[in-house]
């Protein structure tokens, strides 16, 4: 699969976490179910599976808690979120030109103080790396420590989590996160990142390759938020 593929896929990805579904979001996943999904309670569920802290059933969306989450023989736990949790991402936003506050995003996902890593914030970041990837061999370098450094840690974990969600939406979401996680680790495998003679990470900065849809206006907060039980 060409990264431009990959992209596209990135996007949509982007777009189910960040935005709740709509007709055409359930259309694009319907190849994956053989019954037809309840746009109402689609929207219900991602409200309380990916924004709703007091949900019951909140799967926290961010990097920096997936990375440490426990299973145990019941239940997954998971550490407090932070609102600096993602801070390591803004060398990265800022060499881009990449501003998170400007994604289209569902009002409960606009609040300037989220976290930088949340997975759909990524997703987007992602795409706008494999589309300028095919401009030089440095912005392919770039890619490829972006993606084991901040992609592969958690991606998995997150995918499975999804899958095993009591939605029949969100399991679909993380089917579909899952063969994307999959195709990207075929096209990109984990590698050792490039270090420069510091000893640290190496970052190129990149042109922006995609335009972001201008965001909701700001609301909501991150809490902390104990266990979430999964069978």
């Amino acid at each position: 699969m060409s990264d431009q593929e990959l992209a596209r896929l990135a996007e949509a990805g982007s777009r189910l976490l960040l935005q709740p579904p709509d007709a055409r979001m359930l259309a694009a996943l319907a190849p994956l179910t053989h019954a037809p999904l309840d746009l109402r309670q689609a929207q219900q569920d991602f409200y309380d599976f990916l924004c709703t802290l007091q949900s019951g059933c909140f799967l926290p969306p961010y990097a920096h808690v997936l990375t440490q989450a426990e299973e145990t023989e019941e239940f997954w736990h998971f550490p407090p979120a932070r609102y600096d949790g993602g801070d390591a991402l803004l060398p990265w936003y800022d060499a881009a030109g990449f501003n998170p506050l400007e994604l289209q995003a569902a009002p409960m996902l606009t609040t300037s103080n989220r976290p930088l890593d949340h997975v759909g914030v990524l997703l987007a970041f992602l795409a706008l790396l494999l589309d300028a990837s095919k401009d030089s061999e440095v912005d392919r370098q770039v890619l490829a420590d972006f993606i084991t450094e901040h992609i592969q840690p958690w991606a998995d974990v997150f995918a499975h989590l999804l899958t095993q969600a009591g939605s029949a939406y969100i399991s679909l979401v993380g089917e579909a996160l899952g063969d994307f996680f999959a195709a990207l680790r075929t096209t990109h495998p984990p590698h050792a990142i490039a270090e420069n003679r510091n000893g640290k990470p190496r970052l190129i900065p990149i042109r922006p390759a995609m335009s972001m849809p201008v965001a909701n206006s700001p609301a909501g907060a991150v809490e902390h938020y104990p266990g979430v039980g999964l069978r």
